[in-house]
């Protein structure tokens, strides 16, 4: 029997007889991984069959249906019955993009599975936990959560919760950057649904977005073309939901080609299946990055129209990521205007609400491209003061991040532990049972009784070293983790904690007297253009200029001295013991260092780099000697000055003028009260 879905009248008598029916039959559900009664509704499984037909072609019409005939699947009916309606519920949620709805459905589930029994249901509903975590921008704790559901759930021997675990990996290792193995994880879940096409999720379409998105953030947006392109070649007939999105990531696959006019034609293409097709927060997406494409090509007033029209349909769908990420396209178009009051309300308002989220990572990027307007505005303090607050967010996340990997690692050795300690029980109670087996045969045999404690022994003796060897390996984690905690993980260099710390532990000078530390230098150091390099050659040559400024640090400094990443593109270099001679050979020895030879990047492309220094000692001039703190604060206004007078090049500070401590120079708070010397690399050369 099929119900027209055009009909008004046909619905409510369909609504009408659906009660009765449930009652007269049991369920058989089409969708799979719920086990079919042998008394099933074929009612039932015909009308979620056309919903789940209707929700490929009119997502919203489908949502609509399903929430109105909620009662005809819940109250009373099988429970099968109810699985299925909460799974396709789930679906039309998600490909909605109504995710915080997707993931209250599956709690819906866990709790209706957990009072069945139904531990395969109660798995697969528990991995949208796991995406919930990466959603809330915490992907340590999802792949924690992972690493247990994987080992609690892996005996069902399920294809369906084996293949969205891969995929669950995939999506962890893609948003943390490992793109290497996010491909192994979504190609191993491809496979399994290229073996298995009647698994009700996940679907092949979805992999291979999931594929071409992971192509697009690796970097080879090229591979990613090729992907949809062959996609959309073996299959004449998509949904609107996956053309629409596959144009989408050619969009953005040509965008970081730089190939604008390609980009847009194709964004053009997805917003016109989007908008014939309803597909609202698709369009929302697409808008937000037609935006992103004309900043990029630096057609501010066509960014701000696109941003607009993100902003009324994001907000209509109730996206945050996507109002944050218009709203911020928004303000950056305003500022590529000249409106920088007008843009800074904008874009003040998505860091905010990025803070509400705990997304400090976003937030920091948003503040380095704001610093960077402001700079080219010419309005340098507000620049000064954004930098700032990027750094001390930066602070901030590399404390946390190592928190959340000690986490990870700690919850991923537990759920490897626990599982140590089932399979161990498991060996004990056969062994047990062949003990109550054979007891007759013990008491005969004594050798075989001999035998068989020998056997034991050695299984005990075996237990004993797999025990030492976790010890051990843990051991090693925890070194590796003090490691990375005191270390930068780009560069290898130390980082701001571990210099923290051995400030702390220097002893305080005697009342009266200079501190022992009284002539040691600190070197603040800032790579000239580094956002440039970024905008122009990609993320991977930037990483690259930062490992190698941090190389020649190493190799032209002393071994008593301490080079450490700062922040960002800000190095510092701690001397100790260095005369007031000394001191400007030796910032023109870091600055010759940096700037003498260009870095060479993989490809052969030649970036000549450069850097600009400010230097201070402990007690540079004023007959009262400060703290480090004070030093670094000197420093960086030097760097400042620096920057301001042209770049690659140092100023050291000689002295605070009219202040016997650095107390009364902030008091003053006038940059013209330092003493400077200015400090020029051998090979001089004006950054362009």
């Amino acid at each position: 029997m099929t119900i027209p879905l055009a009909s008004r009248k046909a619905r409510r008598a369909w609504r009408r007889a659906l009660p009765a029916l449930l009652l007269a039959l049991a369920s058989s559900m089409a969708v799979p991984g719920v086990l079919a009664a042998p008394d099933a509704s074929v009612t039932a499984e015909l009308r979620l069959r056309e919903l789940t037909q209707l929700a490929e072609r009119n997502n919203p019409e489908a949502r609509s249906l399903l929430l109105e005939e909620a009662p005809a699947f819940t109250k009373g009916a099988p429970y099968a019955v109810q699985v299925a309606y909460l799974r396709l519920l789930r679906r039309i949620h998600s490909d909605a993009g109504q995710l915080g709805e997707a993931y209250a459905v599956d709690e819906r589930i866990i709790k209706l599975a957990s009072a069945e029994g139904d531990a395969l249901q109660v798995a697969l509903a528990s991995l949208g936990r796991v995406h919930k975590r990466l959603n809330d921008n915490d992907p340590a704790a999802a792949m924690a959560m992972l690493e247990t559901l994987n080992t609690q759930y892996r005996a069902l021997g399920n294809t369906e919760f084996e293949a969205n675990a891969e995929v669950a990996y995939g999506v962890i290792y893609n948003t943390t950057g490992q793109h290497d193995r996010a491909l192994a994880h979504y190609l191993r879940a491809l496979d399994l649904v290229q073996r298995f096409p009647e698994l009700w999720s996940p679907r092949e379409a979805d992999l291979r977005l999931a594929l071409a998105r992971l192509y697009v953030n690796s970097g080879d947006s090229v591979k990613a073309l090729e992907s949809t392109h062959a996609y959309r070649q073996g299959h004449e007939k998509m949904t609107p939901r996956v053309e629409a999105l596959m144009y989408f990531m050619d969009g953005r696959a040509y965008v970081s080609l730089d190939q604008l006019p390609q980009a847009h034609a194709a964004f053009n293409r997805a917003l016109a299946l989007a908008r014939r097709n309803d597909l609202r927060w698709i369009e929302a997406n697409v808008l937000g990055n037609v935006s992103d494409a004309w900043l990029r090509g630096h057609n501010y007033v066509e960014a701000e129209r696109a941003a607009r029209s993100a902003v009324a349909l994001s907000e209509q769908v109730r996206d945050q990521s996507v109002i944050q990420m218009v709203y911020a396209n928004l303000g950056f178009a305003l500022f590529g205007q000249g409106r920088m009051a007008e843009g800074s309300v904008y874009i003040d308002r998505t860091t905010q609400e990025l803070r509400k989220a705990g997304a400090m990572l976003a937030v920091s990027n948003i503040l380095a491209e704001k610093s960077e307007a402001l700079e080219k505005a010419g309005l340098h303090k507000q620049a000064l003061a954004t930098v700032r607050e990027r750094e001390k967010i930066q602070e901030t996340l590399a404390v946390e991040g190592r928190n959340k990997a000690f986490a990870a690692l700690q919850e991923q050795f537990n759920a490897k532990e626990r599982a140590a300690q089932i399979e161990r029980l498991r060996q004990e109670n056969a062994v047990k049972d062949a003990e109550i087996r054979n007891r007759n045969l013990r008491f005969a045999l004594a050798s075989l009784g001999a035998v068989l404690a020998l056997v034991l022994l050695g299984f005990v003796f075996m237990l004993y070293r797999k025990s030492q060897a976790t010890g051990r390996r843990l051991a090693e984690l925890n070194a590796e983790l003090a490691h990375r905690s005191a270390h930068d993980p780009l560069t290898g260099l130390f980082n701001r904690r571990s210099f923290v710390d051995r400030m702390r532990e220097q002893p305080p000078a005697a009342p009266g007297a200079a501190p022992a530390t009284a002539n040691d230098c600190f070197t603040l150091l800032d790579i000239d253009h580094f956002k440039r390099i970024n905008d122009q050659y990609g993320h991977a040559a930037g990483d690259a200029v930062l490992v190698e400024v941090g190389r020649r640090l190493n190799e032209v400094v002393r071994e008593t001295d301490m080079v450490l990443r700062w922040g960002g593109e800000e190095f510092l270099v701690y001397s100790q013991g260095v005369s007031d001679a000394q001191r400007p050979l030796l910032v023109q020895r870091i600055l010759n260092a940096i700037a003498a030879a260009p870095v060479v990047l993989e490809d052969g492309t030649a970036l000549a780099v450069s850097a600009t220094a400010g230097a201070v000692s402990l007690a540079p001039g004023a007959r009262a000697p400060f703290g480090w703190e004070q030093a670094i604060a000197l420093a960086d206004r030097a760097l400042y000055k620096g920057k301001e007078a042209g770049r690659n090049r140092g100023f050291i500070v000689e002295g605070i003028e009219g202040a016997d401590s650095l107390a009364q120079a902030q008091d003053v708070g006038e940059e013209r009260k330092l003493r400077l010397h200015l400090v020029l690399p051998d090979m001089y050369w004006q950054p362009g």
